[in-house]
């Protein structure tokens, strides 16, 4: 089957953009295509700063035909008492064209009718294709799109040209003026002469001749590789640094690595400042000396979308540059260290934290508060490490007011901690500062960039407890694809530190504690904000064990028994997916499942009603029970489960002897009272009655 090239050409789109642009046109052209009824093998798209592209690979030449259903009269309305057809029905088989006897009975809420299928035949593709493209181009939406000229369309940037071929043929549309061609162009000063094509396969190896690499996935290999390959030429190696890589890919159409130098006096500057320095608005990469710590070498890497006759003068701008960027750091580095940074911290009121929820003297109260609770919760007995965090909460926004972080807004909390360790300040609290930010984004969480220091872990754990609240009391918490403060983020790395160094606390209580702190700045349903929170924080919880390949059913029934704890809820998903793959767990879920479904009425429990039987189950719980609280206490779950599946053979001769639903309501009620004190202490560790029967699901850990 043919494929379907479509390119839409036009002037530079911004970076940020394009990644978001190309899944749209691949999304919306499967949207389309299956709604026409017209197969495919395969989606693919591509783009570079000038042009966005869509590949369908054995796209079907005809739709497929459209099943029709034609209803005609009942049936006692079609034919006589004898049988014979009345007008209604000669007049339905008329007008379908066809004779009485290929019209079919069908039953119906109603009725049996009269019934015929026939199909609407499927039209050619190049036909539909026509109106297809210019609906699936004017579909695609940014966040930011333009007019031009005397036009009508919008569209990210102006549009020069749109390539559409199918199957080599070329299909003719308009959009405003802008007529579809079998043409595209090479790059913008290199080559950019028109270039005839007729496939895909054409179509790469004619561009990249004009200097054109279309293809994301190659233009960042070939970035990475000539990254390193010069940075090995300079003594060193490139820091790593994906997310550059990622953006400067689409800035460019034929990327060209160059490389810099600076003044080797602007080392003296802490790494994260050059570092900012070089990749905030510059977009460089920074070298470092090929060792484990962050030492850098006075280079710089850069990324050119052309070929130079004379790279000297390129090189020498970007120098130029650079050495501007990097002399105003070294004066907010030199200005910024002439005032201490406890002093800077008692001027926090001057900084508003959110609208309607105070400054950063206020949040430096509340983590106060926090750090302690969470040092409370973890039993830790250290006085000097009280000491030490109440320091470290004192010190860690403080950078907020200095000129470096004025500038350099990514830095806060580095450069804090960098002014404390200059200033003298303990290792555990500059480090504690410096760390409690992280991990900031997916991209730390990916490159493993956690808090070090157990203090470090427990500030962190604070600060984002803190902004997660905040933002559900202020109204801005998540909402569909909106979190304009970046709550998700703040609770993806709560869990995954939480989960990285086991840190085992109640989230319950660091929640109520937090609310409690914001009662005198807001007004708000302290327990409906509580467990709005809550299932929040079980959402994020339930999507970060997801992606440990840990089975649904499991993760759903163990969050379903949530008491607070982020690493109990890991433990126990982790135990019973061990469990699952044992015979052990068929005598668990069966012997729950037995119980739970008969429970309807209970109260309270009166053993003297018990009979010999029911006894006999009371007296194994019991044992059971006594030898659970044991496990639970030791947070051993997987002899606690192996526990609790020892009650299967009781529950099963219960069932077997005992008639539950008896007419006696004292009794009956007592009866459902025992099973559901015994369904109890199966749901301290999961609600069993969510997990998939038997072993069929996948299976996680």
């Amino acid at each position: 089957m043919p494929e379907l090239l479509l390119e839409i050409g036009c002037e530079e789109i911004p970076a940020r953009f394009i990644p978001e642009a190309l899944a749209q046109l691949k999304a919306r052209a499967e949207e389309i295509f299956s709604r026409e009824r017209i197969s495919f093998n395969a989606l693919k798209s591509f783009g570079t700063p000038r042009r966005l592209v869509l590949l369908v690979e054995e796209l079907s030449s005809v739709q497929a035909n459209k099943p029709i259903e034609k209803w005609g009269p009942f049936v006692n309305q079609a034919f006589d008492s004898e049988g014979r057809p009345t007008k209604s029905a000669l007049g339905f088989a008329k007008s379908m064209g066809v004779d009485l006897n290929q019209i079919q009975r069908k039953a119906t809420d109603k009725g049996e009718r009269l019934y015929f299928g026939t199909e609407e035949k499927g039209k050619k593709t190049e036909h539909l294709l026509k109106t297809i493209l210019p609906e699936l181009i004017l579909g695609l939406s940014f966040p930011k799109s333009m007019r031009w000229s005397t036009g009508k369309i919008r569209f990210v940037r102006p549009v020069h040209w749109i390539l559409a071929r199918f199957g080599g043929k070329l299909i003719r549309f308009e959009m405003d003026g802008i007529k579809s061609n079998g043409k595209s162009y090479g790059h913008r000063f290199l080559a950019p002469k028109r270039i005839e094509v007729k496939g895909f396969r054409e179509y790469l190896e004619k561009l990249a001749k004009a200097y054109v690499i279309v293809e994301p996935g190659k233009r960042k290999q070939l970035i990475r590789t000539e990254l390193e390959k010069t940075a090995q030429k300079l003594g060193g190696e490139l820091l790593p640094d994906e997310e550059l890589i990622e953006e400067v890919s689409f800035l460019v159409e034929y990327p060209m690595v160059l490389s810099g130098g600076f003044d080797p006096k602007f080392l003296k500057l802490p790494a994260p400042v050059l570092i900012s320095a070089m990749r905030g608005h510059q977009r460089y990469f920074a070298v470092k000396k090929k060792s484990k710590k962050l030492e850098l070498l006075p280079n710089f890497l850069f990324i050119a979308n052309t070929r130079v006759k004379d790279k000297t003068i390129v090189i020498k701008g970007n120098e130029k540059v650079l050495c501007a960027r990097l002399n105003d750091a070294e004066f907010f580095y030199k200005e910024d260290l002439k005032i201490p940074l406890m002093e800077r911290s008692e001027r926090l009121n001057q900084m508003v934290f959110q609208a309607g929820l105070g400054n950063y003297l206020d949040k430096r109260e509340r983590l106060e508060k926090l750090v302690l609770h969470l040092i409370e919760q973890l039993g830790l007995k250290d006085p000097g490490l009280q000491q030490d965090a109440l320091r470290a909460v004192k010190l860690c926004k403080a950078d907020l007011l200095t000129q470096m972080v004025g500038e350099f807004p990514e830095l806060e909390g580095v450069m804090a901690g960098e002014y404390a360790r200059v200033q003298g300040e303990p290792d555990r609290v500059w480090k504690a500062v410096s760390e409690h930010y992280l991990p900031k984004t997916a991209q730390d969480i990916d490159a493993k960039r956690f808090p070090e220091s157990l203090l470090g872990q427990i500030l962190s754990i604070a600060d984002k407890t803190d902004s997660i609240i905040a933002g559900f009391v202020s109204g801005n918490q998540p909402t569909g694809s909106q979190d304009p403060f970046g709550i998700r983020r703040l609770a993806n790395g709560l869990i995954q530190t939480a989960l990285k160094y086991k840190i085992d606390f109640n989230l319950d209580k660091m929640i109520e504690l937090g609310l409690s702190l914001f009662s005198n700045l807001a007004k708000f349903d302290s327990a409906k904000i509580k467990e709005q929170i809550i299932d929040f924080f079980q959402v994020r919880l339930k999507n970060i064990l997801s992606e440990f390949n840990f089975a649904y059913d499991i993760i759903n029934a163990v969050v379903a028994s949530w008491e607070g704890s982020i690493i109990s809820v890991w433990e126990r998903v982790l135990a019973i997916s061990e469990l699952r793959k044992e015979p052990d767990f068929q005598d668990l879920f069966i012997g729950f499942r037995r119980v739970e479904r008969i429970i309807e009425e209970t109260g309270e429990l009166d053993i003297s009603l018990f009979e010999q039987d029911e006894n006999r189950l009371w007296e194994s719980f019991q044992s059971v029970k006594t030898e659970l609280e044991k496990l639970v206490l030791e947070k051993n779950w997987r002899e606690a489960l192996v526990a609790l599946a020892k009650l299967k053979p009781e529950i099963d001769r219960f069932f077997d002897k005992v008639l539950v639903n008896v007419d006696d309501e004292r009794i009956r009620k007592n009866r459902h009272t025992l099973l559901e004190r015994i369904a109890q202490q199966f749901r301290r560790i999961a609600d069993f009655s969510q997990i998939v029967g038997g072993d069929k699901n996948k299976e996680g850990g």
